[in-house]
């Protein structure tokens, strides 16, 4: 039976809540996202929202295969409430670090440091899909919108190249990844993460690979869906390009803002537009995109952050499955 919840802390998740909610008001420019979606096709925009619940309930599928190796009595609501929770937190953070924090904090059956591992595999999983479709579109880009294809662009990708396949033979290699990090970084606290990938074989970081593969299909989607909502006459195949060269971009640049805000819109401006497609329109779409894929998991996942565990007692556990 667990112990009751003391009043003090009760108040002390509220106020968290409360002051999230504060900030995604005040921090979040509320304006330009609602003149975005006025002007915009709503059947589009409809589409796009239809298939925010196939990419949540992804998200937090891959992670539950990972938590779910290290404790099978997680159930798949209790992970999928754990990564909701980490939208809130991770919206208001730089670089989305936030999410790490919320997804610890509300998972119970596992250690902090463990949760923060699997929420950096899953997170390099996305990572890696968006540079390896990012990389296929780049020089077709190069070729026919860059002016004069120099030796410099060509050791760019070259390099970019070599990189994303050296991070997709890591990911995929767990065994591997673990043996180079721990000679890399000797920390005791980075060392117990690192514990954790011994637990994971070839086949479940294959069919993590195909998951992430998978959302990285249908958020592309909802983006050039909106892309349309904004410029019905552009063209599905120059739209999908230009997306998967945004995402690439917002993936390949650090980034110290909120949400992502500006380097998304940068580059949906540049990219698409270089293509061909309204600036104005690349912009809205995404505004939009930010509104449906972040805004609005975040504002869900504020009913779930009095749920936090913001004190544990006791010594904590990570229950390891053995792998047949």
């Amino acid at each position: 039976m667990s112990a009751p919840v003391s009043p003090r802390l009760y108040i002390l998740k509220l106020a968290l809540t409360l002051a999230t909610l504060v900030a995604m008001v005040y921090f979040v420019e509320w304006q330009p996202i609602i003149d975005a979606v006025r002007h915009a096709n709503l059947g589009w925009v409809v589409l796009a929202l239809a298939l925010l619940p196939a990419n949540v309930t992804l998200d937090a599928y891959r992670w539950h295969r990972l938590v779910h190796r290290l404790d099978p009595d997680v159930r798949y609501r209790t992970s999928l409430a754990a990564v909701m929770s980490g939208y809130p937190l991770g919206l208001l953070t730089p670089g989305r670090v936030g999410d790490y924090v919320g997804r610890a904090l509300y998972l119970r059956s596992i250690s902090a440091t463990t949760s923060v591992t699997l929420t950096f595999v899953e997170r390099m999983f996305t990572l890696v899909c968006c540079l390896i479709f990012g990389l296929a579109a780049l020089p077709y880009f190069l070729i026919t919108r860059v002016e004069v294809t120099s030796l410099a662009w060509i050791s760019v990708l070259t390099l970019a190249l070599f990189g994303a396949a050296i991070l997709l033979v890591l990911l995929l290699n767990p065994s591997l990844s673990r043996s180079l990090l721990s000679t890399a970084v000797p920390f005791k606290r980075v060392q117990e993460g690192l514990a954790i990938l011994k637990q994971f074989s070839r086949r479940d970081t294959t069919t993590l690979f195909g998951l992430s593969a998978l959302r990285y299909l249908i958020f592309s989607t909802q983006f050039v869906v909106l892309v349309h909502a904004f410029a019905p006459d552009a063209g599905w195949l120059i739209t999908y390009t230009g997306v998967v060269l945004v995402f690439f971009a917002k993936s390949a640049i650090p980034s110290i803002t909120l949400g992502d805000l500006g380097i998304r819109e940068s580059a949906a401006v540049f990219f698409l537009g270089s293509l061909g497609i309204f600036e104005a329109a690349a912009f809205d779409a995404s505004l939009a995109i930010f509104g449906i894929n972040i805004l609005l998991p975040a504002l869900t996942g504020l009913l779930l952050l009095p749920r936090l565990r913001l004190q544990t007692s006791g010594r904590e556990a990570t229950q390891v499955v053995p792998i047949s």
